[in-house]
């Protein structure tokens, strides 16, 4: 969408977007996407998923800064944290579990 016919419908392209939660709608000029508009709960999303990666990132430096190297069923559960398929709470209870008699 250029950003002639985004100023001149703005109030349908927020109406798209507060409807489709998921859109994006991305603007520019000559064929080239120089913005994109996305609802708050997406752009908060955007923003806890990379907040979750940075912390599985910093936390595997980590492990491996030791000498350390996590198996691939640590690995796997990293994934899911980073995916936001399981909270880190989640993940320590899973990996102490395994120490645990």
């Amino acid at each position: 969408m250029s950003f002639r016919e985004f100023r001149a419908g703005l109030a349908g392209v927020l109406d798209r977007v507060r409807q489709s939660p998921g859109a994006a709608v991305f603007v520019g000029s000559h064929r080239r996407a120089e913005a994109v508009l996305v609802s708050v709960e997406q752009y908060e999303a955007l923003l806890e998923a990379s907040e979750r990666q940075r912390a599985v990132a910093a936390a595997l430096a980590s492990v491996r800064a030791e000498g350390l190297e996590p198996s691939a069923e640590d690995l796997s559960l990293f994934v899911d944290v980073a995916a936001g398929q399981m909270t880190t709470d989640e993940l320590r209870d899973r990996i102490l579990s395994r120490y645990r008699r």
